[in-house]
């Protein structure tokens, strides 16, 4: 029996070994799943995503549904994946005391040319799997996140281990490799909260009543049904300029959507309203003969 078990001491601690690897996994990969789902079925949905929006309850509901399947069948593919590769390396380990009797110069040769292999036909779809792991599992974007990308303004629809999709505010869809993804600049308007500090540039006629024009913006800002009310509507002078003063006034909005919103119905009604005072949005002027 000693003798049995002085022979394949290595193989069994080895085995081992992988057996307490593979538990720990399993448990933190069940751990990490709960986490998500919970974390996801108790996240508050911005504006675009709303049931009181346009095909909005229907869209709620599938949206909802879809991204607990989308984090279920990611948990599934890295429960699936991990013997695929566990178990190779377990064989590899494994016979590595056999591998005295192959001559040592072989072993460096064979091991460069898998690899090359591996490399050329699996790089694209493996730059993209790893890819879209550091995005799952590092959450720089998640479901439901109102984003820019490339000047792209919409909603994160999907974050698959190879591609994310991004839904444009026209209901398009715009599907980004992972491994681009990973190398742009995203404005993620939703990372922390949903809140939204939104400002309306506009310009005014050198001559205009600024006091007046002050007024004006404030009093819309603070009217607007998309201004979120914490504080006082703010009104800066951001440029003075040879034919026009740039004024901004701003507010804060209660998501992605409001602050859209918001931006819409102050330039609306300020335009309507300088017309009526007649207020200039810049100086005019005549070419002299």
């Amino acid at each position: 029996m000693n003798e049995l078990l002085d022979k394949f001491l290595y193989e069994i601690c080895v085995s081992i070994f992988f057996l307490i690897i593979s538990i720990y996994f399993f448990y933190l990969i069940g751990a990490f799943r709960e986490k998500r789902l919970t974390s996801f079925r108790k996240r508050k949905l911005g504006k675009e995503l709303r049931e009181d929006q346009p095909f909005g309850e229907e869209y709620a509901k599938n949206f909802r549904k879809q991204g607990v399947q989308i984090i279920e069948d990611r948990f599934r593919f890295f429960r699936r994946a991990y013997p695929l590769i566990i178990f190779p390396i377990w064989i590899f380990l494994l016979f590595i005391p056999q591998l005295q009797g192959i001559p040592s110069i072989y072993i460096p040769i064979f091991a460069a040319v898998f690899s090359v292999i591996i490399g050329v036909a699996l790089r694209p779809f493996l730059e993209n799997l790893f890819s879209g792991v550091v995005v799952s599992f590092f959450r720089s974007i998640r479901i439901g996140d109102t984003v820019i990308v490339d000047g792209n303004y919409g909603i994160i629809e999907d974050v698959g281990l190879t591609y994310t999709i991004l839904r444009r505010w026209d209901f398009s869809r715009i599907v980004i490799p992972n491994t681009k993804l990973l190398q742009k600049e995203i404005e993620n308007l939703t990372m922390t909260d949903n809140f939204i500090w939104a400002y309306v540039e506009f310009n005014v006629a050198p001559d205009a009543d600024l006091e007046l024009v002050e007024k004006l913006a404030k009093k819309f800002a603070s009217e607007s049904q998309f201004n979120y009310k914490p504080d006082e509507p703010s009104f800066w002078v951001m440029g003075m300029e040879k034919d026009s003063i740039k004024c901004w006034v701003a507010g804060w909005a209660n998501s992605p959507g409001d602050a859209w919103e918001f931006r819409n119905e102050v330039r609306t009604n300020l335009y309507k309203e300088f017309q009526k005072e007649g207020i200039a949005f810049q100086k005019i002027r005549l070419a002299q003969d």
